[in-house]
């Protein structure tokens, strides 16, 4: 699942669940998510498309603008949820750096391994399914920020 619907929905899991509960809920949400249908290409094409990587680097600019957007209208609950609704997806940021920005991550321990193999349902198409999901979970977004 692209980083925009983790933060999303994590940004929403603050808004209407209390702090403390709302924390290991986002966290758990990363996983549930993953497990659905959505965006992917094989790992090997993955650093040799540039639609992959555009789409990578646009949604990681809309996840910030989120982030940003949670920081202004100072919804603290809604920033650090969404925040740690993203968390599980650090590790794949880190090593992608590490691996000299090489989009074909190799996994190298137990948690990455699960992760990855969560995500049985990586499609192409499945970006249909997530510009559809983010636009509803955007317009719920924007209702508790602006409240």
């Amino acid at each position: 699942m692209t980083a925009t619907n983790h933060a999303l929905t994590g940004a929403l899991l603050g808004a209407v669940l209390p702090l403390p509960i709302a924390i290991p809920v986002a966290f758990i949400s990363h996983f549930v998510l993953d497990s659905l249908p959505h965006y992917g290409i094989p790992l090997e094409q993955r650093s040799k498309s540039k639609i992959y990587r555009l789409i990578v680097y646009g949604d990681t600019a809309l996840a910030l603008a989120i982030a940003v957007l949670a920081a202004i209208f100072r919804k603290w609950n809604m920033e650090i949820v969404g925040w740690v609704a993203y968390s599980p997806d650090a590790s794949w940021v880190f090593h992608y750096f590490k691996q000299n920005r090489n989009l074909h991550i190799k996994t190298n321990n137990r948690f990455m391994e699960l992760h990855r193999n969560i995500q049985l349902f990586e499609r192409p198409w499945g970006i249909y399914t997530e510009i559809l999901f983010a636009l509803i979970l955007f317009v719920f977004f924007i209702h508790f920020i602006t409240k």
